[in-house]
């Protein structure tokens, strides 16, 4: 799978990983008022973005708390929450370097329960193929 798309229920804005090339994987935010782009880091082992997304899909009837990832030089974080009806809300956050003065972008992205197996698959697909564990 050479590219993942996590689309909004809510709104359409995007989440994409794509393109893995020299240790580092692409991720793109797009939504109807931003745009942003940078690249992962991909060194820390594939199954702990994989399980975030296994996690969520395995308790899509509702969690208490957030969950939680983010990648090993802090270019990405996630963060999800589950509502009662089913309903993620996952928090994205990309960052274009470890300094106060660069970059950031956030989104929020509504994501049906239903969507979750799909896209933990995806994404094990993605990040499995591109590196080893």
């Amino acid at each position: 799978m050479e590219t993942v798309t996590i689309k909004s229920a809510h709104d359409g804005t995007t989440l994409e990983f794509s393109g893995y090339s020299g240790g580092y994987y692409n991720v793109s935010v797009n939504g109807t008022n931003c745009h942003g782009a940078g690249k992962v880091y991909a060194y820390e082992p594939a199954s702990k973005i994989s399980a975030f997304f296994h996690d969520m899909a395995a308790n899509s009837r509702g969690w208490n708390g957030k969950k939680n990832w983010g990648s090993l030089e802090g270019e990405l974080s996630l963060s999800a929450t589950c509502d009662s009806t089913g309903h993620i809300t996952l928090s994205v956050e990309l960052h274009s370097g470890p300094y106060p003065f660069d970059w950031r972008l956030s989104a929020v992205l509504l994501i049906e329960a239903g969507q979750l197996e799909r896209i933990a698959s995806q994404v094990e697909k993605f990040i499995g193929r591109n590196s080893a564990d």
